[in-house]
């Protein structure tokens, strides 16, 4: 990844990170330390929340890094979260964390399914509707919004998740149509199968990914992400040129229908097993 040193002074000193303590989220961390930049990250588990924290400020001792351990479920927990940094000059929102509760549709309890829509919807219309003001004052910033590849069509085993990344996706794309005259570079993220601890958790017990769904480091989504920052309203860290063309080909060609039943299989094929 060839990211400038200046990343920060581009955006604003503070990068804030929801779902920080790992996976993809640690990964953003990881990068943006590395460009100095200073960090909050938010997250439910807080003991590795800690242990992520604690790595960070071994490998790079000049950044600054604070640790918020908050149910970003609870929307008044979540706002007091961001009431405490208030006076930080955050530049920076990686909307990252997400819930995948993989599971046919009628046994995945209500509960379940809320909480999601709770985390992936709810917690990122929230930060970005906080920290924006602010942003626009300034006339810079930046926003990555971690949506998904299944935001392209419906499936089960996923049905709400693909539900609520197609609302990250969507929220995303109206946000840079409206902020991007403000100097805010608002880019959505749309990766396939990342090699994650949910990830992982989420596969058939002594199952292997299917060749369909082979997943990609995380490293490689983020580095995807922060180099599109900018240049890019949707970036798919797992395509190539050709991928993404026969993708797009096939959104445009291809009855709806036969769409996501195409992928549906191939969701199917990884679960239902």
């Amino acid at each position: 990844m060839a990211l400038s040193q200046d990343f920060a002074q581009r955006y604003g000193q503070w990068a804030l990170i929801s779902g920080g303590a790992q996976g993809i989220g640690a990964g953003y961390a990881q990068r943006l330390a590395a460009l100095g930049m200073p960090l909050i990250l938010l997250d439910i588990s807080g003991e590795i929340l800690e242990q992520t924290a604690a790595k960070l400020r071994s490998d790079y001792p000049d950044v600054e890094v604070r640790t918020i351990a908050v149910d970003l479920a609870d929307a008044a927990a979540l706002n007091a979260a961001i009431d405490s940094v208030a006076d930080l000059e955050i530049g920076l929102l990686v909307a990252n964390a997400g819930i995948g509760a993989v599971g046919l549709w009628l046994e995945v309890p209500l509960e379940v399914k809320m909480n999601q829509i709770a985390v992936n919807c709810t917690s990122t219309l929230i930060l970005a509707h906080r920290l924006t003001p602010p942003m626009v004052a300034r006339k810079r910033g930046g926003i990555i919004i971690m949506a998904s590849g299944s935001a392209e069509m419906g499936s089960s085993f996923i049905v709400t998740y693909a539900a609520t990344k197609a609302f990250d996706r969507v929220f995303a794309e109206g946000l840079w149509a409206e902020l991007n005259r403000y100097g805010i570079d608002v880019t959505t993220v749309m990766p396939g199968a990342v090699n994650t601890p949910g990830f992982r958790a989420a596969l058939p017990k002594g199952k292997e990914p299917t060749k369909l769904m082979q997943p990609v480091d995380p490293f490689v989504v983020v580095d995807a992400a922060l180099d599109g920052l900018g240049k890019k309203i949707n970036v798919r860290p797992n395509a190539g040129f050709i991928t993404g063309a026969l993708m797009g080909l096939m959104l445009w060609l291809m009855p709806r229908k036969k769409f996501i039943n195409l992928g549906d299989s191939a969701v199917r094929a990884m679960y239902d097993r």
